[in-house]
């Protein structure tokens, strides 16, 4: 007698969901043809979506915190109490997707790869991105934030055509990030001649373009990424913009702010007017557009103007759309975070301290704005940067590391410390080959790496 191979009986609801699906095209031949056709499109959809949430509230739940056992044994006793462990806080979500809010939930503790392929040039501000360096931040985070300055490594057309060349570097380091295990949120970095303000200053070895195609070419390149990893995981996350500068009320060539990373001293003043207010939500809404032609579930982060910081908020408005998070920056208090900045006119003194009470209300009353924000909206945050220049004392430095990692934990948001391996305030020394340690224990990070999943 022939044997009869059997194979493993699949479970789950997504599993279900494509038994009904399989079954429905053996009877699309029958005179019902069409509508079984329409009904297993429709199953198999959402089987795709349930298996997508099934991976991310598994990644999510993995890295919830756990609470470290007591030095000291409590004696056995039947009539103990049962130990009530900490519940992570969650952020609200009821206006976004299952997925969005999973996946907020699972970005946890990050890092940004800053100074790196959003320079001018790969290697212009001192940091090429080596396989070794992304394997570490891969390991010891659980998000890295790649900045990558796509607008100068395009055609200077409406059409901005990207460099091959230049993608297949991106492709590379997104590719081993992801690889790694790590999440990962790709963003279009430092295109000065769109994000106006301070930001409106070109760097060495950034070309100008035509005013009139500024807006288009975000558009197009947001269309080229889209499309380039329309096939990656879905813990590859898309951000369409680093730190528009405006506020939507300022005349054109009038500056607002300070840039608020390490970026070398800049050059040329571009003739962009500062990007915000209706002017960056009628921009984000077309680029979010365009990925959605390729992209129509991946999670994308969109940040309010006026350098994200949360005092944009109150001028966001958010496509309708409900696989986004919102993204926000803060390096209050600034004249600590940014004290002898070369590349800030005038430049703030030497010497700050942190954190008193004043400087630790001015962090507070600022994630109070986000949170506050998200909880009217429905909408999940991001903390995308944060950080403090390497000249400001040392244990100052830490305490502020370890005062926005607490703040921002409380209330259940994500992070990504600014910068890895770069000049800003950079958590590990790549010249040293070791860790800066009194960040490094601050963010709480670096002791149990991940293995690297090949």
């Amino acid at each position: 007698m022939r044997q009869r191979l059997t194979q493993p009986r699949e479970s789950g609801p997504h599993a279900r969901l494509m038994r009904n699906e399989r079954f429905l095209i053996r009877r699309s031949a029958g005179p019902y043809s069409e509508l079984a056709r329409r009904a297993a499109a429709a199953l198999a959809t959402a089987a795709r979506t349930a298996a997508l949430l099934a991976i991310l509230t598994s990644t999510a739940s993995a890295q919830a915190p756990v609470p470290a056992a007591s030095s000291r044994a409590a004696p056995p006793s039947p009539s103990s109490a049962p130990v009530v462990h900490a519940v992570p806080a969650r952020q609200p979500c009821h206006a976004v997707s299952p997925q969005a809010c999973a996946a907020a939930h699972a970005l946890g503790r990050g890092v940004n790869l800053g100074n790196a392929l959003d320079a001018p040039r790969e290697g212009d501000w001192g940091l090429t991105l080596h396989p070794e360096l992304l394997d570490r931040a891969a390991r010891h985070f659980h998000t890295v934030r790649l900045p990558v300055r796509w607008s100068n490594h395009a055609s200077a057309d409406a059409q901005a055509r990207i460099d091959e060349a230049f993608a297949r570097r991106v492709d590379a380091a997104v590719d081993r990030l992801l690889a790694a295990g790590a999440w990962v949120i790709l963003d279009l970095h430092h295109y000065t001649q769109l994000t106006g303000g301070a930001g409106a200053t070109r760097h060495p070895r950034e070309f100008a373009v035509d005013e009139a195609v500024v807006e288009a070419r975000m558009v197009n390149l947001w269309r080229q990424i889209a499309a380039r990893y329309r096939d990656r995981s879905p813990r590859l996350l898309f951000e369409l913009l680093n730190e528009p500068q405006g506020t939507g009320e300022e005349p054109a060539n009038e500056p607002k702010g300070a840039s608020t990373n390490g970026d070398p001293t800049p050059q040329r003043a571009a003739t962009a007017r500062p990007l915000g207010g209706e002017r960056w939500n009628r921009l984000a809404a077309r680029a979010l557009a365009a990925v959605r032609e390729t992209n129509p579930e991946r999670v994308v982060l969109i940040g309010p103007d006026d350098w994200n910081h949360p005092r944009g908020l109150a001028r966001l408005r958010l496509p309708a759309d409900r696989h986004l998070i919102v993204t926000i920056h803060s390096y209050d208090p600034f004249d600590f975070t940014h004290q002898a900045v070369p590349w800030r006119q005038p430049v703030l003194p030497r010497g700050v301290g942190c954190c008193d009470d004043a400087q630790r209300q001015t962090l507070r009353e600022a994630l109070d704005t986000a949170t506050a924000w998200s909880r009217t909206q429905g909408v999940p945050l991001y903390l995308g940067e944060f950080g403090a220049y390497r000249e400001a004392p040392m244990p100052a430095r830490a305490a502020y590391a370890r005062l926005v990692r607490e703040e921002a934990e409380a209330r259940g948001i994500g992070w990504a410390w600014w910068e890895f391996a770069s000049d800003f305030s950079p958590v590990w020394d790549s010249e040293q080959g070791r860790w800066v340690e009194p960040i490094r224990r601050a963010l709480g990070v670096g002791g149990n790496p991940r293995p690297r999943k090949d």
